[in-house]
């Protein structure tokens, strides 16, 4: 079928153009909405566009196929009405070829689904799994301190809203996420060489000094305006500020110390959750055991 013979092509091929510029123009913000230092956001929108792109392909091959189906079964039913000379049987044979051809399309895209639907649950059952041990391995490890597990907010500011919490807890100051934000920019862009040389662009390469400014001005706006996560340099940015030692107590039980030379016997800590929320890494707080 050719875009002379029908014009019914012509459209749909107009209209696949039409969205994949829309969806160019979706991928370039999905791009551009990614932090320059967050190399595993970037890896999770690489696979979003990539299953976005795929997704449009398998659609416009499924139209083009059942507009050729259409396309087919006009031209039989054309055949019947004008070319008396050509038997049902062969017009029959026509529309039983255009019939097979739809249900092995039809088979093709239940097998697909089967398949997709397969996986997710293959990999639902896996996230699951890693979460529970995850969660179980934490747990331990805070029962051995006589601590439990302050839940924070997933909200892409948990790590300095769980500072704050504790902070407040360990002192009559109230403070908030945006106070330890704004420790943590002012204290960096104070000491630019304690942590430029470990801060990396999304392409791996050290931040310059413009660069570098930019990443402090992320690490002072909150998660909602475009803010930069908080990780291993924000955490350590605070610890020094407020000359307290911060301790992480990870997946695996192992314990990450920041501030090692300040000694205290009342250190912050927090546990490092990789599996256990959607949006990927978090940090909750701590709180006795014996709290209500």
């Amino acid at each position: 079928m050719s875009d002379s013979e029908d014009s019914p092509l012509q459209a749909l091929k107009a209209a696949h153009s039409k969205e994949k510029k829309e969806l160019q123009a979706k991928i370039t913000a999905l791009k551009k909405s990614v932090p320059n230092n967050d190399k595993k956001k970037k890896k999770e929108i690489t696979s979003e566009i990539e299953k976005l792109e795929k997704d449009l392909k398998d659609k416009h091959a499924k139209e083009l196929e059942e507009l050729e189906l259409k396309f087919e079964v006009k031209i039989n039913e054309a055949g019947d009405a004008k070319h008396d000379t050509q038997s049902n049987g062969e017009i029959e044979e026509k529309v039983s070829k255009v019939s097979k051809k739809q249900k092995r399309l039809e088979k093709k895209a239940a097998d697909s689904k089967r398949r997709e639907e397969a996986e997710a649950e293959d990999e639902a059952a896996a996230a699951t799994s890693r979460a529970t041990h995850e969660s179980e391995s934490i747990k331990e490890a805070l029962e051995k301190r006589n601590l439990k597990l302050y839940d924070i907010a997933p909200d892409g500011d948990c790590l300095y809203n769980a500072i704050a919490h504790q902070l407040s807890n360990h002192s009559k100051r109230i403070l908030s996420g945006a106070n330890l934000r704004a420790m943590a920019a002012d204290y960096m862009k104070k000491n630019p060489d304690e942590f430029s040389p470990f801060l990396t662009d999304a392409d791996g390469e050290m931040l310059n000094d413009k660069k570098y400014k930019e990443y402090i001005q992320k690490v002072e706006a909150p998660s909602a305006q475009g803010g930069e996560w908080g990780g291993d340099a924000e955490i350590r940015a605070i610890s020094c500020s407020c000359s307290k030692r911060i301790e992480v107590i990870q997946p695996n039980g192992q314990v990450i110390v920041f501030g090692e030379d300040l000694k205290s016997n009342d250190p912050i800590v927090l546990t490092y959750h990789r599996h256990a929320y959607a949006l990927g890494e978090h940090y909750n707080s701590t709180v006795s055991a014996a709290a209500n």
